[in-house]
């Protein structure tokens, strides 16, 4: 996402310095990945709950991200999402939904048998605009763009602290054990996932009493297993409980991989998930910016777990543009300096 961010501010004429982390060379578990060995899921929209930001920019990044894919030629895959139904309660669930997104085909046992061969259900619902990334290879597309348009990427610091002054920020950034260096810049955007975010915002001096207290734990682990993948397309092995959680889909060699929340994901119908309740206010995503915060050049983007970061990546992007430029704010809706710095 930081890339992402990274690329839009540059090509808007700015400066920028992208505090980017490095790319995984284990998954969660700890198992070695080979070189180019990290797919991203891309969702089908119809899996997030309906009136949320969540849901607005990963249909809107969704569909970016497909089309930047293909003229920057990094490898995308459209494979559809199936989503398995256990019990009786489960298939009013996935009826409720179609009733919410037409696109999508509700499935009888055969059909979902046809589709994926091992599902023990009742039945299913397949949405077609679902599929998987090259997760390295899309980074690397948009690090490449952001610095032809002037931006610096570094993989060899992180940020320790953060000094707001009258005008812009003095970041403290660490790199190897004892190393410290200073540099000063006009914007700090805080564009990591979920539980880094919050970790980057409490080091932000006059942040701590406005960073939420919801978003403190991990969104998701993503884990290789063994042997060649069971199923062609993105699953998810039930609409409620710990089922809803997991997501099982391949890469592009052929290896299985599975995605599990760290929380249980209820799949919502129409009724439910028309409903801007409070209980769902704290997992989506949160554009914090100084009409929150009171901190003048700084965003944070809290919520943004793993699982929806690439499909919604885009979209975030031009979001934090409209922020930073005082165009729109969001939560009324709900060795020269860098003008701008990203954190991913």
């Amino acid at each position: 996402m930081g890339a992402a961010v990274a690329r839009r501010l540059a090509l808007d004429g700015r400066e920028v310095m992208l505090i980017a982390r490095r790319d995984r060379q284990q998954d969660d578990g700890g198992h070695a990945l080979a070189a180019g060995g990290w797919p991203e899921p891309v969702e089908a929209p119809v899996v997030d709950r309906s009136r949320t930001l969540r849901a607005g920019f990963s249909a809107l990044g969704a569909k970016a991200l497909e089309s930047y894919c293909a003229r920057q030629e990094v490898p995308f895959r459209r494979t559809g999402q199936l989503l398995i139904a256990r019990d009786d309660a489960e298939m009013a669930l996935l009826d409720d939904m179609k009733q919410r997104d037409p696109s999508v085909e509700l499935l009888s046992v055969a059909d979902v048998t046809a589709h994926e061969r091992g599902l023990r259900c009742i039945g299913g619902l397949f949405a077609p605009d679902a599929g998987i990334v090259d997760g390295e290879s899309l980074r690397l597309a948009l690090r490449i763009e952001a610095e032809n348009a002037g931006a610096f990427v570094t993989e060899d610091c992180r940020l320790v602290a953060a000094y707001p002054m009258r005008r812009g920020f003095e970041v403290d950034l660490g790199g190897m054990p004892g190393e410290l260096e200073t540099v000063r810049c006009d914007s700090l955007i805080n564009a990591t996932e979920d539980y880094e975010a919050v970790q980057i915002a409490a080091r932000v001096e006059g942040m701590r009493n406005h960073v939420p207290p919801e978003l403190s734990g991990p969104g998701s682990k993503r884990y290789k297993l063994e042997g060649t993948a069971p199923f062609d397309r993105l699953v998810v092995p039930g609409c409620r409980g710990a089922k809803s959680a997991a997501l099982f889909f391949s890469g592009f060699l052929g290896e299985s991989w599975m995605d599990v929340l760290s929380e249980p994901r209820d799949l919502v119908g129409r009724d439910m998930g028309d409903q801007n309740t409070e209980d769902s206010r704290p997992h989506d995503f949160r554009i914090q910016g100084p009409a929150e915060h009171g901190i003048a050049g700084l965003i944070n983007l809290f919520g943004v777990d793993a699982r929806s970061e690439t499909r919604a990546a885009l979209a975030l992007a031009d979001a934090v543009l409209d922020t930073l430029s005082g165009r729109v704010h969001w939560s009324e809706l709900r060795s020269a300096s860098p003008s701008s710095l990203a954190v991913a």
